[in-house]
C-alpha cells in the first residue's frame, strides 16, 4: 500500500487506521494495486472452475448457513445471488453516518484485494468507483449480530452495487440505480459467490471501531490539557507527576501521560513542588487512569489494525483450488476490543466530571459558587455539571460488554454469535458523551482562570488552549444560554483545534 496526496493504493495488507481517516473524512481517492487486481482475477477464475466441473462447494453450489445442504444447479447461481442480498437487507433503525459507511467500502475493497473471495475484478471496481465518486449507501444501523460477519448492514450496501436499495449522490438520497446512473455507471449481476462474498464480512464493526481508536487516542490528549489547566487552578502538587514514581510503576500509559502532563505545565507559575500535601485522586492519579486508557487504545489499535488487513469472507480460496470454510466471519476480537474500549473510555468522563465538581464547588475550589461572577442571581456553570453527570451515567449502561450475550439463530447452524457491531456503536456513542463531558470540563476551568484572574501565570501551553477558547466562547459575565457554548467547545475538540 502506497500514499501521496490523492491516492491510497490498496493491496490487501497495509491498509492503516490513518489511511482510512484519510478516505472516510478527506475522500482520498482509492485504487486497486496492480498485484491485487491479479489476484482477484485468478481466485475469480478457480470459482468458474468450480461450477464447470460441477462440484460440491459451500456459497458457490450450495445454499447458506442451515440450508447448506441443498444443492444448486449452474442456471440457478445468479439468481441464488440475487436473492440472498435481497433477502439479507433487512436492517432496521437509523442510518450509519457517511464516514461509517464510506470505511465500510474502503475495508470491504481492501479485502477482496486479499484474493481469497472470488468475487470478479468488474464487481470490487465498481465498489472502489462508487467510493470514489462519492456514492453512499444507505444503511440502518441496528441488525448485525456480528457473525456471520456484519450481514444486515453489508446487504444494504451489495443493494447498491446491483441497483436496488439506497444510497446518497451529493448529499441527496435516491434510489440505488438513480444513483449509479448520475455518476455515470452501471449495476452489475452478481455470480456464484459473489452474493456471500459481499455479505461475509466485519466490514461495519471494523469501520466503526477504527474510527473510534483514532477519536479515542485524541480525546485521551484533550483530557491530557483539561487535567493541566485544573491543576492550574487548584495550584497542585506536581509531585505526583515525577517520572520515578511512574517509573516504580512502569506502565507505558502511565508514564507516557505523566510525562505529557509535565510538558503541558513547563513554565506554569501556579503549579508547587515538594510541599506536604497531596491532591485529590482526580488530580494526583490522573496519569495512572488516563495512562490505563491509553494502553486499551493501543491494545485496540493493534486487534483493529490486523482486522482491517484480513479475510472475514467465508469460504476463502486459496492457491492449488484449495477452498476452505471456517469462521473468519465472527466478530469475536472486534467485540471484545470494542467493549474494552468503550470501558476504557466510559472513565475518562468519570473522572473529568469529578474534576468538574471541585471546579464548582467553592469549598473545593476557592472560587465563587458555580463559577459564577454573582453567585444567587446567577447560576453559572451549575446545571453543566448535572449534564456531565447525566453522560457519564449514560456511558456507564453503554459499557456493559456487548460482546456477553449471544442469540443462536439460522435453525441453530449459528449458535454463537459475537455481538460486536453492537459494541462498536455502543463505544462510538460513549465516545461522543466523552467529548462533550471535556468540553464542559474547558468551558470551566476556561471560566475558572477568568476569575481567578491568572491567565498570565498558566504556562504557554495552557494559556495557548485557554486563548483559543475564547476566540469564539466569551467569559460569561451573566448568566446565558449555555448549550451553544458547548456545541461550540465540542466542535473545537472535533476539528482537532486544541
Amino acid at each position: 500500500m502506497t500514499m501521496n496526496k490523492r491516492t491510497i493504493e490498496l493491496d490487501g495488507h497495509n491498509l492503516t487506521i490513518h489511511d482510512l481517516l484519510a478516505v472516510t473524512r478527506d475522500h482520498v481517492v482509492v485504487r486497486l494495486s496492480d498485484e491485487a487486481k491479479v489476484r482477484i482475477d485468478q481466485a475469480s477464475e478457480i470459482i468458474q472452475d468450480i461450477i464447470n466441473q460441477k462440484r460440491r462447494v459451500y456459497g458457490v453450489t450450495t445454499g447458506f448457513g442451515y440450508l447448506q445442504n441443498t444443492a444448486i444447479s449452474p442456471r440457478d447461481t445468479e439468481k441464488l445471488q440475487y436473492n440472498l442480498v435481497v433477502s439479507h437487507a433487512a436492517g432496521v433503525g437509523p442510518e450509519f453516518p457517511h464516514e461509517v459507511i464510506r470505511g465500510m467500502m474502503l475495508l470491504q475493497a481492501n479485502e477482496f484485494a486479499r484474493g481469497h473471495s472470488g468475487i470478479r475484478l468488474k464487481v470490487v471496481s465498481l465498489l472502489i468507483d462508487l467510493l470514489n465518486e462519492n456514492v453512499i449507501p444507505s444503511i440502518p444501523s441496528q441488525g448485525s449480530l456480528g457473525a456471520s460477519g456484519d450481514l444486515a448492514p453489508l446487504a444494504h450496501l451489495a443493494l447498491v452495487l446491483i441497483g436496488k436499495g439506497y444510497a446518497y449522490y451529493k448529499n441527496t438520497k435516491m434510489t440505488g440505480l438513480e444513483a449509479l446512473e448520475k455518476s455515470d455507471l452501471s449495476p452489475v449481476k452478481l455470480i456464484a459467490k459473489e452474493g456471500i462474498a459481499l455479505l461475509n464480512g466485519t466490514q461495519a464493526m471494523t469501520s466503526i471501531a477504527a474510527i473510534a481508536v483514532s477519536d479515542a487516542e485524541y480525546l485521551v490528549k484533550i483530557a491530557n490539557l483539561a487535567t493541566s489547566m485544573s491543576m492550574e487552578v487548584h495550584r497542585a502538587n506536581i509531585d505526583s507527576l515525577n517520572p520515578l514514581i511512574h517509573r516504580a510503576r512502569p506502565h507505558e500509559g502511565q508514564m507516557k501521560v505523566a510525562q505529557l502532563i509535565l510538558e503541558l505545565l513547563n513554565g506554569s507559575q501556579r503549579t508547587r513542588q515538594n510541599v506536604p500535601f497531596q491532591d485529590s485522586y482526580s488530580l494526583r492519579c490522573s496519569p495512572v487512569v488516563h495512562g490505563a486508557t491509553l494502553d486499551t487504545i493501543e491494545y485496540v489499535k493493534n486487534v483493529v489494525q490486523t482486522e482491517m488487513n484480513s479475510s472475514t469472507d467465508n469460504p476463502l480460496i486459496f492457491a492449488s483450488d484449495k477452498i476452505l470454510s471456517g469462521g473468519n466471519f465472527h466478530g469475536q476480537p472486534i467485540a471484545l476490543a470494542m467493549d474494552f474500549l468503550g470501558i476504557a473510555i466510559a472513565e475518562l468522563g468519570s473522572i473529568s466530571e469529578r474534576r468538574i465538581e471541585r471546579l464548582l464547588n467553592p469549598t473545593l475550589s476557592g472560587l465563587p459558587a458555580f463559577l459564577a461572577s454573582d453567585s444567587g442571581i446567577n447560576s453559572g456553570f451549575m446545571i453543566a455539571q448535572y449534564i456531565a453527570a447525566s453522560l457519564v451515567s449514560e456511558n456507564k449502561q453503554l459499557a456493559f460488554p456487548a460482546s456477553i450475550d449471544s442469540i443462536p439463530v439460522s435453525a441453530n447452524q449459528e449458535d454463537h454469535v459475537s455481538m460486536g457491531t453492537i459494541a462498536a456503536i455502543q463505544t462510538r456513542k460513549i465516545i461522543e458523551h466523552l467529548c462533550h463531558i471535556l468540553a464542559i470540563e474547558l468551558l470551566c476551568v476556561s471560566q475558572a482562570i477568568d476569575l481567578s484572574e491568572i491567565r498570565n501565570q498558566i504556562s504557554p501551553q495552557t494559556r495557548g488552549a485557554h486563548e483559543t477558547i475564547r476566540k469564539t466562547i466569551p467569559k460569561m459575565i451573566t448568566d446565558r444560554e449555555l448549550a451553544p457554548d458547548i456545541i461550540q467547545c465540542v466542535k473545537l475538540i472535533q476539528k482537532r483545534q486544541l
